[in-house]
Protein backbone atom coordinates (compact mmCIF):
# COMPACT_ATOMS: atom_id res chain seq x y z
CA UNK A 1 0.00 0.00 0.00
CA UNK A 2 1.32 3.29 -1.01
CA UNK A 3 0.40 6.27 0.81
CA UNK A 4 -0.24 9.80 -0.98
CA UNK A 5 -0.39 12.92 0.67
CA UNK A 6 -1.74 15.64 -2.20
CA UNK A 7 -0.77 18.84 -0.51
CA UNK A 8 -0.40 22.71 -0.74
CA UNK A 9 -0.23 25.44 2.26
CA UNK A 10 -2.09 27.73 -0.21
CA UNK A 11 -5.89 27.60 -1.47
CA UNK A 12 -7.09 27.58 -5.24
CA UNK A 13 -4.34 25.18 -6.82
CA UNK A 14 -6.80 22.50 -7.32
CA UNK A 15 -5.62 20.25 -4.39
CA UNK A 16 -8.96 18.80 -3.98
CA UNK A 17 -9.87 18.56 -7.72
CA UNK A 18 -6.42 16.37 -8.34
CA UNK A 19 -7.37 14.33 -5.35
CA UNK A 20 -10.77 13.02 -6.41
CA UNK A 21 -10.10 12.87 -10.15
CA UNK A 22 -5.99 11.00 -9.57
CA UNK A 23 -7.99 8.32 -7.18
CA UNK A 24 -10.92 7.89 -9.60
CA UNK A 25 -8.64 7.00 -12.59
CA UNK A 26 -6.28 4.83 -10.73
CA UNK A 27 -9.41 2.89 -9.77
CA UNK A 28 -10.37 2.72 -13.56
CA UNK A 29 -6.72 1.74 -13.81
CA UNK A 30 -8.06 -1.75 -11.58
CA UNK A 31 -6.36 -0.21 -8.54
CA UNK A 32 -7.90 -0.60 -5.34
CA UNK A 33 -7.97 2.95 -4.19
CA UNK A 34 -8.51 4.68 -0.36
CA UNK A 35 -9.66 8.39 -0.59
CA UNK A 36 -9.22 10.28 2.93
CA UNK A 37 -10.67 13.29 3.36
CA UNK A 38 -8.19 15.25 5.48
CA UNK A 39 -9.32 18.46 5.47
CA UNK A 40 -11.63 20.18 7.85
CA UNK A 41 -13.56 21.87 4.74
CA UNK A 42 -14.70 18.28 3.53
CA UNK A 43 -14.30 19.19 0.33
CA UNK A 44 -13.46 15.78 -1.18
CA UNK A 45 -16.34 14.74 0.79
CA UNK A 46 -18.64 17.32 -1.13
CA UNK A 47 -17.57 17.05 -4.27
CA UNK A 48 -17.93 13.54 -4.37
CA UNK A 49 -21.64 14.18 -3.00
CA UNK A 50 -20.98 12.53 0.23
CA UNK A 51 -23.63 13.90 3.24
CA UNK A 52 -23.63 12.89 7.10
CA UNK A 53 -27.02 10.62 5.80
CA UNK A 54 -24.90 8.27 3.89
CA UNK A 55 -22.16 8.30 5.73
CA UNK A 56 -22.61 9.67 9.47
CA UNK A 57 -19.36 8.48 10.58
CA UNK A 58 -16.52 10.69 9.47
CA UNK A 59 -12.75 10.81 9.81
CA UNK A 60 -12.71 12.55 12.72
CA UNK A 61 -14.39 9.87 14.88
CA UNK A 62 -11.73 7.65 13.51
CA UNK A 63 -8.94 9.17 14.58
CA UNK A 64 -10.28 9.60 17.94
CA UNK A 65 -10.88 5.77 18.65
CA UNK A 66 -7.19 5.36 17.40
CA UNK A 67 -6.29 2.10 16.31
CA UNK A 68 -6.00 0.43 19.74
CA UNK A 69 -9.83 0.39 19.75
CA UNK A 70 -9.46 -2.08 16.77
CA UNK A 71 -12.83 0.08 15.45
CA UNK A 72 -15.26 -1.01 12.58
CA UNK A 73 -13.56 0.14 9.17
CA UNK A 74 -16.72 -0.85 7.49
CA UNK A 75 -19.07 1.99 9.43
CA UNK A 76 -16.56 5.06 7.75
CA UNK A 77 -16.17 3.90 4.36
CA UNK A 78 -18.30 5.09 1.57
CA UNK A 79 -17.90 3.32 -1.95
CA UNK A 80 -17.84 5.35 -4.75
CA UNK A 81 -17.25 3.75 -7.76
CA UNK A 82 -15.33 -0.36 -8.63
CA UNK A 83 -11.96 -0.25 -6.42
CA UNK A 84 -12.87 3.19 -4.87
CA UNK A 85 -13.60 3.95 -1.59
CA UNK A 86 -13.66 7.34 0.99
CA UNK A 87 -13.43 8.20 4.14
CA UNK A 88 -15.11 11.47 4.27
CA UNK A 89 -14.77 14.36 6.65
CA UNK A 90 -17.33 16.95 8.38
CA UNK A 91 -16.84 20.17 10.57
CA UNK A 92 -16.09 17.88 13.57
CA UNK A 93 -12.10 17.43 12.35
CA UNK A 94 -11.12 20.99 12.83
CA UNK A 95 -12.36 20.39 16.48
CA UNK A 96 -10.01 17.43 16.51
CA UNK A 97 -7.26 19.38 15.12
CA UNK A 98 -7.12 21.43 18.28
CA UNK A 99 -7.79 18.95 20.47
CA UNK A 100 -4.64 17.57 19.49
CA UNK A 101 -2.81 21.07 20.38
CA UNK A 102 0.14 20.78 22.44
CA UNK A 103 -0.04 16.91 22.79
CA UNK A 104 3.19 15.08 21.85
CA UNK A 105 3.38 12.74 19.28
CA UNK A 106 -0.40 13.53 17.74
CA UNK A 107 1.33 14.51 14.39
CA UNK A 108 1.64 10.34 14.17
CA UNK A 109 -2.08 9.46 14.63
CA UNK A 110 -3.33 9.10 11.28
CA UNK A 111 0.16 7.08 10.22
CA UNK A 112 -1.10 4.41 13.15
CA UNK A 113 -4.23 4.59 11.80
CA UNK A 114 -3.09 3.54 8.32
CA UNK A 115 -0.83 0.65 9.87
CA UNK A 116 -4.18 -0.49 10.99
CA UNK A 117 -6.25 0.24 7.76
CA UNK A 118 -3.37 -2.21 6.10
CA UNK A 119 -3.75 -4.35 8.30
CA UNK A 120 -7.33 -5.03 8.10
CA UNK A 121 -7.59 -3.87 4.20
CA UNK A 122 -4.52 -5.65 2.92
CA UNK A 123 -5.59 -5.48 -0.41
CA UNK A 124 -5.73 -1.45 -0.97
CA UNK A 125 -2.99 -0.84 -3.65
CA UNK A 126 -3.23 3.56 -2.65
CA UNK A 127 -4.20 5.57 -0.23
CA UNK A 128 -4.84 9.36 -1.65
CA UNK A 129 -5.06 12.05 1.56
CA UNK A 130 -6.64 15.58 0.50
CA UNK A 131 -4.80 17.88 3.18
CA UNK A 132 -5.93 20.55 4.64
CA UNK A 133 -4.43 24.51 2.63
CA UNK A 134 -2.19 25.40 5.76
CA UNK A 135 0.61 23.73 7.47
CA UNK A 136 -1.11 22.88 10.73
CA UNK A 137 -1.08 19.50 12.40
CA UNK A 138 -3.97 17.70 10.20
CA UNK A 139 -1.58 18.20 7.42
CA UNK A 140 1.40 17.08 9.71
CA UNK A 141 -0.34 14.21 10.22
CA UNK A 142 -0.56 13.44 6.12
CA UNK A 143 3.39 14.26 5.34
CA UNK A 144 4.37 12.03 8.20
CA UNK A 145 2.46 9.01 6.84
CA UNK A 146 2.66 9.14 3.36
CA UNK A 147 5.12 7.79 1.07
CA UNK A 148 4.86 10.47 -1.49
CA UNK A 149 4.12 14.01 -1.60
CA UNK A 150 2.17 15.44 -4.81
CA UNK A 151 2.29 19.49 -4.32
CA UNK A 152 -0.37 20.92 -7.11
CA UNK A 153 0.88 24.13 -8.46
CA UNK A 154 -1.06 26.48 -10.41
CA UNK A 155 0.63 28.96 -12.73
CA UNK A 156 0.23 32.01 -10.77
CA UNK A 157 2.49 34.47 -8.85
CA UNK A 158 1.85 33.84 -5.50
CA UNK A 159 2.45 29.84 -6.58
CA UNK A 160 5.73 30.44 -7.22
CA UNK A 161 6.13 32.75 -3.58
CA UNK A 162 4.74 29.95 -1.78
CA UNK A 163 7.04 27.25 -3.36
CA UNK A 164 9.80 28.31 -0.38
CA UNK A 165 7.59 27.85 1.96
CA UNK A 166 6.11 24.09 1.44
CA UNK A 167 9.88 23.04 0.34
CA UNK A 168 11.12 24.22 3.06
CA UNK A 169 8.54 22.51 5.28
CA UNK A 170 8.70 19.22 3.54
CA UNK A 171 12.67 18.94 4.38
CA UNK A 172 12.05 19.57 7.78
CA UNK A 173 9.26 17.09 7.96
CA UNK A 174 11.56 14.38 5.96
CA UNK A 175 14.97 15.34 8.26
CA UNK A 176 12.97 13.68 11.01
CA UNK A 177 11.65 10.70 8.44
CA UNK A 178 13.51 7.34 8.71
CA UNK A 179 12.79 7.06 5.06
CA UNK A 180 11.92 10.61 2.86
CA UNK A 181 8.64 10.62 1.03
CA UNK A 182 9.52 11.44 -2.36
CA UNK A 183 8.08 14.84 -3.62
CA UNK A 184 6.72 15.61 -7.15
CA UNK A 185 5.21 18.96 -8.38
CA UNK A 186 2.58 18.65 -10.55
CA UNK A 187 1.27 21.62 -12.81
CA UNK A 188 -3.04 22.12 -12.72
CA UNK A 189 -4.96 24.69 -14.05
CA UNK A 190 -2.62 24.87 -16.49
CA UNK A 191 -3.61 27.17 -20.34
CA UNK A 192 -0.68 26.13 -22.56
CA UNK A 193 -1.50 29.36 -24.77
CA UNK A 194 -0.67 31.53 -22.17
CA UNK A 195 2.63 32.82 -21.76
CA UNK A 196 2.62 33.32 -18.32
CA UNK A 197 1.68 29.92 -17.61
CA UNK A 198 4.23 28.52 -20.05
CA UNK A 199 6.57 30.71 -17.82
CA UNK A 200 5.75 29.23 -14.39
CA UNK A 201 5.90 25.79 -15.28
CA UNK A 202 9.43 26.42 -16.30
CA UNK A 203 10.23 27.76 -13.17
CA UNK A 204 8.80 25.15 -11.48
CA UNK A 205 10.66 22.52 -13.46
CA UNK A 206 14.18 24.35 -12.83
CA UNK A 207 13.81 23.46 -9.47
CA UNK A 208 12.23 20.21 -9.09
CA UNK A 209 13.93 18.86 -12.27
CA UNK A 210 12.82 15.30 -13.20
CA UNK A 211 10.35 15.40 -10.06
CA UNK A 212 8.19 17.37 -11.93
CA UNK A 213 5.37 15.79 -13.72
CA UNK A 214 5.20 16.06 -17.50
CA UNK A 215 1.79 15.87 -17.43
CA UNK A 216 -0.06 19.06 -16.38
CA UNK A 217 -4.12 19.13 -15.66
CA UNK A 218 -5.91 22.21 -17.92
CA UNK A 219 -8.29 24.64 -17.17
CA UNK A 220 -11.34 22.58 -17.47
CA UNK A 221 -15.08 23.34 -16.55
CA UNK A 222 -16.08 20.04 -16.87
CA UNK A 223 -14.15 19.24 -13.62
CA UNK A 224 -16.30 22.11 -12.14
CA UNK A 225 -19.32 20.33 -13.30
CA UNK A 226 -18.48 16.71 -12.31
CA UNK A 227 -17.75 18.36 -8.53
CA UNK A 228 -21.26 20.51 -8.63
CA UNK A 229 -22.53 16.85 -9.80
CA UNK A 230 -20.77 14.95 -7.26
CA UNK A 231 -19.10 12.69 -9.55
CA UNK A 232 -15.67 11.65 -10.44
CA UNK A 233 -14.65 12.71 -14.24
CA UNK A 234 -14.45 8.78 -14.63
CA UNK A 235 -18.49 8.84 -14.24
CA UNK A 236 -19.30 12.63 -15.55
CA UNK A 237 -17.09 12.84 -18.47
CA UNK A 238 -15.08 9.54 -19.44
CA UNK A 239 -14.36 10.89 -23.26
CA UNK A 240 -13.35 14.28 -22.39
CA UNK A 241 -9.90 16.15 -22.09
CA UNK A 242 -10.40 16.54 -18.63
CA UNK A 243 -10.51 12.67 -18.05
CA UNK A 244 -7.60 12.58 -20.28
CA UNK A 245 -5.24 14.50 -18.12
CA UNK A 246 -5.72 12.60 -15.61
CA UNK A 247 -5.61 8.98 -17.32
CA UNK A 248 -2.11 10.32 -18.25
CA UNK A 249 -1.34 11.55 -15.04
CA UNK A 250 -1.69 7.89 -13.58
CA UNK A 251 0.05 5.81 -16.62
CA UNK A 252 3.09 8.68 -15.47
CA UNK A 253 2.86 7.96 -11.98
CA UNK A 254 2.52 3.68 -12.40
CA UNK A 255 5.49 4.86 -14.30
CA UNK A 256 7.27 6.16 -11.87
CA UNK A 257 6.44 3.13 -9.27
CA UNK A 258 7.17 0.75 -12.16
CA UNK A 259 10.84 2.27 -12.33
CA UNK A 260 10.97 2.09 -8.50
CA UNK A 261 10.41 -0.96 -8.36
CA UNK A 262 12.52 -2.24 -10.77
CA UNK A 263 15.39 -0.15 -9.09
CA UNK A 264 15.08 -2.03 -6.39
CA UNK A 265 14.75 -5.32 -7.92
CA UNK A 266 11.39 -5.87 -6.53
CA UNK A 267 9.58 -7.35 -10.33
CA UNK A 268 11.40 -10.33 -10.32
CA UNK A 269 13.50 -10.04 -13.71
CA UNK A 270 15.89 -8.11 -15.04
CA UNK A 271 14.94 -5.26 -17.35
CA UNK A 272 16.16 -7.30 -20.68
CA UNK A 273 15.15 -10.90 -20.00
CA UNK A 274 14.44 -11.93 -23.30
CA UNK A 275 13.68 -15.74 -23.25
CA UNK A 276 11.77 -16.21 -26.33
CA UNK A 277 8.33 -15.61 -24.97
CA UNK A 278 8.13 -12.57 -26.95
CA UNK A 279 4.72 -11.50 -29.22
CA UNK A 280 4.18 -14.17 -31.55
CA UNK A 281 1.67 -13.67 -34.59
CA UNK A 282 -0.78 -16.31 -34.74
CA UNK A 283 -4.77 -17.11 -35.67
CA UNK A 284 -6.93 -14.36 -34.29
CA UNK A 285 -4.82 -12.14 -33.69
CA UNK A 286 -1.09 -11.44 -31.89
CA UNK A 287 -0.03 -13.84 -28.96
CA UNK A 288 1.39 -11.97 -26.11
CA UNK A 289 3.02 -14.22 -23.49
CA UNK A 290 4.60 -12.59 -20.22
CA UNK A 291 6.93 -15.70 -17.91
CA UNK A 292 6.91 -14.21 -14.35
CA UNK A 293 7.18 -16.15 -11.10
CA UNK A 294 5.20 -15.73 -8.19
CA UNK A 295 2.62 -12.92 -10.17
CA UNK A 296 -1.29 -12.67 -8.88
CA UNK A 297 -2.33 -11.17 -11.29
CA UNK A 298 -0.88 -10.46 -15.18
CA UNK A 299 -2.73 -7.26 -17.64
CA UNK A 300 -1.96 -5.73 -20.95
CA UNK A 301 -2.73 -2.35 -22.07
CA UNK A 302 -1.61 -0.45 -25.33
CA UNK A 303 -2.89 0.77 -28.77
CA UNK A 304 -4.49 -1.95 -29.73
CA UNK A 305 -7.00 -2.17 -27.03
CA UNK A 306 -7.08 1.92 -25.80
CA UNK A 307 -5.19 1.36 -23.30
CA UNK A 308 -7.37 -0.41 -21.28
CA UNK A 309 -6.02 -3.09 -19.52
CA UNK A 310 -7.20 -7.03 -20.15
CA UNK A 311 -6.64 -9.98 -18.11
CA UNK A 312 -3.77 -12.13 -19.03
CA UNK A 313 -4.35 -15.80 -18.34
CA UNK A 314 -1.93 -18.30 -16.40
CA UNK A 315 -1.68 -20.89 -18.57
CA UNK A 316 1.08 -22.88 -16.95
CA UNK A 317 2.09 -23.44 -13.02
CA UNK A 318 5.31 -22.11 -13.85
CA UNK A 319 4.14 -18.51 -14.69
CA UNK A 320 3.59 -18.74 -17.86
CA UNK A 321 0.32 -15.90 -18.53
CA UNK A 322 -0.36 -15.41 -22.05
CA UNK A 323 -3.51 -13.55 -23.69
CA UNK A 324 -4.42 -13.73 -27.68
CA UNK A 325 -5.20 -10.02 -28.50
CA UNK A 326 -7.01 -9.40 -32.24
CA UNK A 327 -4.95 -6.81 -33.77
CA UNK A 328 -4.14 -6.34 -37.94
CA UNK A 329 -0.75 -5.65 -39.02
CA UNK A 330 0.51 -2.72 -37.84
CA UNK A 331 2.60 -0.91 -35.04
CA UNK A 332 1.97 -0.66 -31.56
CA UNK A 333 2.72 0.25 -28.16
CA UNK A 334 1.99 -1.46 -25.46
CA UNK A 335 2.90 -2.40 -21.57
CA UNK A 336 2.11 -4.93 -19.28
CA UNK A 337 0.87 -4.86 -15.82
CA UNK A 338 1.86 -7.00 -12.85
CA UNK A 339 0.11 -7.00 -9.61
CA UNK A 340 -0.63 -3.32 -10.62
CA UNK A 341 2.86 -2.83 -11.36
CA UNK A 342 3.03 -1.45 -15.43
CA UNK A 343 6.08 -2.35 -16.78
CA UNK A 344 8.02 -3.04 -20.57
CA UNK A 345 7.84 -6.75 -21.91
CA UNK A 346 11.05 -7.66 -20.58
CA UNK A 347 10.23 -10.72 -23.87
CA UNK A 348 10.36 -8.29 -26.38
CA UNK A 349 13.75 -5.76 -27.18
CA UNK A 350 11.34 -2.94 -29.32
CA UNK A 351 11.38 -0.08 -27.34
CA UNK A 352 10.07 3.54 -27.84
CA UNK A 353 10.29 6.27 -25.27
CA UNK A 354 6.79 7.65 -24.38
CA UNK A 355 5.63 11.64 -23.09
CA UNK A 356 6.45 10.65 -20.20
CA UNK A 357 9.89 10.26 -20.27
CA UNK A 358 10.12 6.60 -19.48
CA UNK A 359 9.77 3.77 -22.27
CA UNK A 360 6.73 1.41 -24.07
CA UNK A 361 6.94 -2.12 -25.55
CA UNK A 362 7.06 -1.70 -29.04
CA UNK A 363 5.98 -4.25 -31.87
CA UNK A 364 5.32 -3.84 -35.67
CA UNK A 365 3.20 -6.69 -37.04
CA UNK A 366 3.29 -6.63 -41.15
CA UNK A 367 1.73 -9.44 -43.23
Amino acid sequence: MRVIAVANHKGGCAKTTTSIHFAAVLAFLQKKVLLIDLDPQGHSTCGLGITPEDSPASLAELLRQGPHREPNLSLFLCAIEKNFQMIPTYGSLRELEEEWTGIPGCEYRLKEMLTYIESKIPELDFVILDSPPNLGMLTLNGLQACDEVIIPIEPSFFSLHGLAKISETLTRVNARRETPADIFALMTLFDSKNRFAEEVREEVRTHFKDRMFRTAVHENVLLREAAGAGQSVVRYAPHSDAFSDFFHLAIEYLDKEWERCLASGGLGWPQNSHRGYGPKRVTGGILFQLSIKDARWVEIAGDFNHWIPEPLVLSHENGLWQKIIPASDGAYRYKFIVDGEWQIDPHQPGLKPNAFGTFDSYLEIRG
